[in-house]
């Protein structure tokens, strides 16, 4: 008999047709049951896993909070001793001192095992009972000088000793400093994360003798784990009996966070929630066996089960109306959900607004006592002889430095996000910028041992290349300072055939490259990986978002690969005009020499100590200076009318410059002061306005006025070049395009 014809045959017998029904669906269910549950019984072992996981990552976490202390402690101590013996136990300063005396649980042993200094100490595990087996066994030359854990007491209570060798300066063996850290104080984290019913925690050695913690006093060897490790085992036998076991090593320690969990304790809810389902699928079974009977007994029925499906046709009418009403209810609570969001939307973008003030008042009132610290430093270098005092000096100007550059890259920020910047778009050789960023970057990547190199190409590409320039040197910064080895390389590829119209600008390296997850967190502001102590060494967070903010300036694209352990790839796409011709070299004048003996200079500052550190800088520089500290003051000075001659009636003479501050006090800034005084005298006097004020539409005022820029705190060489630039382009204000002046006052910051 053939498939089709069995199937026909069944068909043909409705008692026999239900009860194949019947059949396949009792296979169905109890094959889905199975499925269920092996899914549940993985899930479950899954969940355990990650429980054991986290746990032993917090447990860790606490556990070394709680042993920092004293192992900052024994690596003071030991640091100092080590290699000139225990006889320099005596050398230590008072703050050393007063931390031994602060803890009272440091020991010194001798290379007999007694104690020199301190509390008597007691090694409770047997290969140590001799108080220094523990310490004198053979070591790897790279752990010779490694803290050693073991278990003991201390005065009678059990610790943990942290004991690390002491040598002689002939690199013989003297002896052992040993810190007791009791453990009584890690009861508190091992009561949280301990569970008597089931989970166990505690602080093993890599052999797996216990520390501290609650649980098996040994659990063997121990997986080998680089410092910061983590590992998962799900079938570890904790005293003959499988459990699930999170291990993790803490940071400079070899010593284990350990947590297990037994597999009998974490399986129990399964095999109770598996024989609950036994039990439902076997009561399934005898009910569709029933049902197979009852329905093959009762074909008369058949009329009732229409009229039941007519009804529940009918049911089903209602329950598409009531379905209706619920989606227009619901549909008018999204509506009033989305205006509820546009508002909230609303609200965030004022508080965005409220930050951007805010950002900006604290810029500017932080640049003025730089500015006036900057200048008073540079005049103190100057009148310094004594080597030490001008090391003082230095270090100062060193704090210096790292205060500026955060304040210069918001104002880089704050610029870009003003919209004064406008870029100045030309045919530029892509050779040309390859060699700008070889030039400046060359230098630092051979400092951390890493070729940095570009690929030749003659494209030409549309852009602005002091923006482009940036951008790709932010990018090859980042790639040098995460790429600890390898190469840094900078090349080209087309988009598309290879007569498309845009190129992809690209640097590559060999870094720790990045988690797919961080992706798109990296432009924004101040994100940095690697770095939750925010060390200002390793910059400030705002390299690619200004990145960012340059590329939809101008256009461009953005994109990033990266594959973690391999590297990443940044690529800015832009646009090509064709390839790159040689051209003449164009001559450029020389600036005549500015004298500064015979000018005079009109400093404008409320500030007196701003002021008076600005006339004392250009004194210094041979500059004749008057002051004042407001524009109507400034006026006054000026105050007397043209005469037929030439001359002014005022006491002073004319100023060659003006160097004010932007926001002053009175009805007059700093560019109308300039203004005035130009209006006075019967001709335009050049200014230089110096200011701290980063907000975007004081920024886009200072740059309409096609007076010079410059941002606080300016270093004293870039106010002696500015001064000297203006003087030398003699008279009047430059008028300069917005997108020049803004970036040189971006560059000037």
């Amino acid at each position: 008999m053939t498939f089709s014809a069995a199937l026909h045959r069944i068909a043909a017998s409705p008692r026999t047709l239900v009860a194949f029904l019947c059949a396949l669906l009792a296979l169905l269910g109890t094959a889905s049951w199975a499925t269920v549950t092996a899914l549940d019984y993985r899930d479950t072992l899954e969940r355990a896993e990650s429980d054991a996981r986290e746990a032993a990552i917090l447990f860790d976490s606490h556990a070394r909070g709680v042993l920092e202390a004293s192992v900052a402690l024994l690596q003071q101590v030991a640091g100092r001793m080590d290699g000139r013996g225990l006889n320099s136990w005596g050398e230590r300063t008072l703050p050393e001192a007063m931390a031994v005396e602060r803890s009272g649980r440091l020991t010194l042993l001798g290379a007999d095992g007694s104690a020199i200094y301190g509390a008597p100490v007691a090694f409770a595990e047997p290969e140590t009972s001799d108080g220094l087996s523990l310490l004198v066994r053979p070591l790897p030359p790279e752990e010779e000088r490694q803290i050693l854990p073991a278990f003991g007491h201390v005065a009678g209570q059990p610790a943990i000793l942290l004991a690390r060798r002491i040598h002689t300066a002939a690199g013989v063996f003297d002896g052992a400093v040993l810190v007791a850290v009791p453990v009584a104080v890690l009861e508190p984290v091992l009561k949280a994360f301990s569970d008597a019913s089931a989970r166990s925690v505690g602080l093993y050695r890599p052999d797996g003798i216990r520390l501290a913690g609650l649980g098996a006093p040994s659990l063997g060897p121990l997986p080998r784990l680089e410092e910061g490790g983590i590992r998962i085992d799900a079938n570890w036998l904790v005293s003959g009996k499988p459990s699930i076991l999170g291990v993790k090593r803490m940071i400079t320690l070899p010593i284990l966070s350990a947590v297990t969990i037994p597999r009998s304790t974490v399986l129990a809810p399964w095999y109770a929630r598996m024989e609950r389902g036994l039990a439902v699928v076997v009561a399934g079974v005898a009910a569709l066996a029933g049902l197979s009977l009852l329905g093959a007994a009762s074909l008369g029925r058949e009329a009732q089960a229409r009229q039941a499906l007519t009804e529940a046709n009918a049911q089903l009418e209602q329950a598409n109306v009531q379905l209706e009403q619920r989606v227009e209810e619901r549909t008018a609570a999204l509506s009033a959900l989305n205006v509820k969001l546009s508002r909230a939307l609303e609200e965030k973008e004022r508080a965005n607004q409220a930050k951007g003030r805010f950002l900006s008042a604290a810029n500017h009132d932080l640049r003025q006592p730089f500015q006036a610290l900057r200048l008073f430093h540079h005049i103190l270098m100057e009148r310094l002889a004594d080597t030490r005092d001008r090391g003082i000096a230095e270090k100062m100007g060193e704090a210096l430095d790292a205060g500026e550059k955060l304040l210069h890259a918001l104002l880089e920020v704050a610029t870009l996000d003003a919209g004064v910047v406008r870029p100045q778009l030309a045919d530029v050789p892509v050779s040309a910028v390859f060699e700008d960023l070889l030039a400046e970057f060359r230098g630092l990547a051979a400092e951390k041992g890493l070729v940095l190199r570009a690929m030749p190409t003659r494209m030409v590409i549309r852009t602005d290349r002091t923006l482009l320039t940036r951008m790709l040197g932010d990018l090859v910064r980042n790639a040098i300072r995460f790429t600890d080895r390898g190469r840094v390389t900078i090349g080209c590829r087309h988009q598309g055939n290879r007569q498309g119209r845009w190129l992809r600008i690209e640097v590559w390296d060999t870094g720790t490259g990045i988690p797919p997850d961080q992706l798109d967190n990296i432009f924004e502001d101040f994100v940095q990986l690697g770095n939750p102590e925010r060390d200002r060494r390793q910059g400030l967070g705002l390299g690619l978002a200004k990145v960012r903010r340059k590329a939809a300036l101008l256009g461009h694209t953005v994109e990033v690969r990266s594959r973690q352990g391999r590297g990443s790839v940044f690529a800015i796409g832009v646009p090509v005009v064709g390839t790159e011709r040689l051209s003449s070299p164009v001559a450029v004048p020389d600036i005549d020499p500015v004298m500064a003996g015979d000018r005079l200079i009109l400093v404008v500052e409320d500030d007196p100590i701003q002021r008076d550190a600005v006339r004392l800088l250009l004194e210094s520089w041979d500059y004749r200076v008057v002051a004042a500290d407001e524009g109507e003051n400034a006026l006054a000075l000026f105050g007397g009318m043209k005469t037929q001659d030439g001359a002014t009636a005022a006491d002073e003479p004319a100023p060659d410059l003006i160097v004010s501050d932007f926001r002053l006090p009175g009805r007059l800034t700093g560019v109308q002061t300039v203004a005035k005084v130009g209006e006075r005298l019967g001709r335009p006097v050049p200014g230089l306005i110096l200011t701290g004020d980063t907000a975007p539409e004081r920024i886009r005022e200072a740059v309409a006025t096609g007076c010079r820029l410059l941002h606080k705190p300016v270093s004293p060489e870039e106010l002696r070049d500015a001064i000297a630039a203006i003087l030398s382009e003699r008279p009047g204000c430059r008028q300069a395009g917005n997108g020049e002046a803004a970036m040189e006052n971006e560059s000037a910051a």
